[in-house]
């Protein structure tokens, strides 16, 4: 069953669904994710996809932070290294961990290394998650 982390009761919580692919989904090289998100950016909590590869047991940040419409949509096109199974991971990270997430991405992409990371950096919360198997 797919994690979702919806706190309506909740005012100023940050929360998001995934609602494509849904969970289970056997999927190509790429796929669009689509998705809602409420609370989230005014510089205090920013959206960001992360692909978990079981294979490799590492996590990837993705092209963040998502930017998010103003009725709360969010869409990101992600791609997958390898065959396997992978976890598609929204999350909400407060500012220190945002610059985290900002400085394995630019490291990444100016060494064009990609190496994941072992875990997810404090200051980060998960809202929602959907298992994906890339054939």
């Amino acid at each position: 069953m797919p994690f979702v982390h919806q706190p309506e009761s909740m005012p100023g919580i940050p929360a998001a669904t995934i609602t494509t692919p849904i969970n289970n989904t056997r999927v190509g090289d790429s796929v669009l994710v689509k998705g809602t998100a409420q609370n989230i950016g005014e510089k205090q909590y920013y959206l960001w996809l992360v692909l978990f590869d079981y294979n490799a047991n590492r996590h990837y940040p993705y092209h963040g932070p998502v930017v998010v419409s103003s009725d709360g949509q969010w869409e990101m096109t992600t791609f997958f290294g390898s065959n396997g199974r992978y976890d598609i991971t929204a999350l909400a990270s407060d500012q220190k961990a945002n610059g985290m997430l900002l400085e394995y991405q630019a490291a990444s992409e100016s060494s064009g290394d990609y190496p994941g990371l072992p875990a997810i950096p404090s200051g980060c919360v998960m809202l929602a998650s959907v298992t994906v198997l890339r054939t």
